[in-house]
């Protein structure tokens, strides 16, 4: 069963918000929360850094233990009506699609659809991989989620929220990019480390061709329904758009959201509950909560690094492991125009933090708090 939320005012006109674990409305939690020193700092830093940095808001949660212990909701999800940031607020997130769509893809390869060191191309009647210098038969299901699969395209820029998307075998020929890259092979498979949205896409579309099912409709039935992310959606709903943040770029100004054929890649919109939540579910290693989505194995052998890596890159099957402050964590970070968010996870502690910002400049906001969070974890982790 999901926490229940406890909505209070302190100090400040934003809503904050307590995670009770007893599901009461205790007095004694607020305290703790209020005492908690860390949630004071990243409260001010947060406050800081969105003004600063033309981003109207942040969502936060933290993560003690393997369970949520508090979020905080700041700023606003729109300006111009004042309307607030709340747990039920909508972001884009990015790359952080990565790691959600690689849920999909893995189960995938549990129902013995997809093997994982097999060749993908066995797996493709609609586009095929062009011709290329480097052995096409060794590009692997493995290797297309570590980003070890020598192939091309790193990341999206997406299309005005209005517009037709082309189809994912137009994206794959590069005609959703203005310079016009296709996906292909630019190493030997195998050989090093070398991110690739067009990897995610390629990945998206043998969803597609072994299940007979658009990705979007996999996905909501097969992993977020089950796993109770009842806020994360990789299309624009109306229930979806009717939650959603307004995103704003550099200068603070707003624009209007993006939309994906790539959406395994970039395109995913949730919650900074359910981000959380999928945290959890990640730290957790509880086969019951995992809803027979994916068996414990499966998450465990997604958590570890694939290789070739190097100081260019190191990632799992979906998980990145990110060394940001001379520190290694697991998750993803995700950019996209008008949106900026993080996930970090610390497997040891069960430890995690997630920050969610609709604004083109997060990455001033999220990272502050971050290092906030390290030093945290860093004085748990000496003592």
């Amino acid at each position: 069963m999901r926490l229940k939320i406890i909505k209070y005012i302190i100090g400040f006109s934003f809503p904050l918000l307590l995670i009770s674990c007893s599901g009461t409305k205790s007095m004694v939690g607020m305290e703790k929360v209020k005492e908690d020193s860390l949630y004071t700092e990243i409260r001010q830093i947060a406050l800081e850094t969105t003004k600063n940095n033309n981003v109207p808001g942040v969502a936060i949660a933290v993560i003690k233990n393997g369970k949520i212990v508090w979020t905080q909701c700041i700023g606003f999800a729109d300006k111009e009506s004042q309307k607030p940031i709340t747990t039920e607020t909508v972001f884009n997130v990015g790359s952080i699609s990565k790691m959600v769509s690689a849920w999909g893809f893995m189960q995938l390869t549990e129902k013995g659809l997809v093997k994982l060191d097999a060749s993908v191309d066995q797996y493709l009647t609609r586009w095929k991989l062009p011709a290329s210098q480097y052995d096409i038969s060794k590009v692997t299901f493995r290797r297309i989620l570590s980003h070890t699969a020598g192939l091309s395209v790193h990341g999206y820029g997406g299309s005005e929220q209005g517009t037709k998307l082309l189809s994912l075998e137009e994206s794959l020929l590069g005609k959703t990019k203005r310079n016009g890259e296709s996906v292909h092979l630019i190493s030997e498979p195998g050989s090093k480390w070398e991110y690739s949205g067009g990897g995610y896409t390629l990945a998206q579309l043998i969803l597609e061709e072994r299940t007979k099912e658009k990705f979007t409709d996999y996905m909501k039935k097969n992993v977020f329904k089950p796993l109770g992310l009842d806020h994360t959606n990789y299309e624009w709903t109306e229930d979806i758009m009717k939650n959603s943040a307004t995103a704003y770029d550099v200068s603070g100004k707003p624009i209007k959201n993006r939309i994906f054929t790539e959406q395994a890649a970039a395109g995913l919109q949730t919650t900074v509950l359910d981000l959380a939540h999928f945290a959890e579910l990640s730290l957790s290693y509880e086969q019951k909560q995992l809803h027979n989505v994916l068996r414990l194995a499966t998450v465990q052998l997604m958590e570890k690094p694939v290789v070739p890596f190097s100081n260019q890159g190191k990632s799992g099957l979906g998980y990145r492991f990110m060394n940001y402050e001379g520190f290694e964590t697991l998750g993803h970070t995700g950019e996209n125009e008008g949106w900026s968010a993080a996930l970090f996870m610390h497997l040891p502690t069960k430890c995690s933090i997630v920050i969610l910002c609709n604004g083109s400049n997060g990455d001033r906001v999220w990272f502050p708090i971050y290092k906030s969070w390290l030093k945290r974890l860093n004085s748990v982790r000496a003592q």
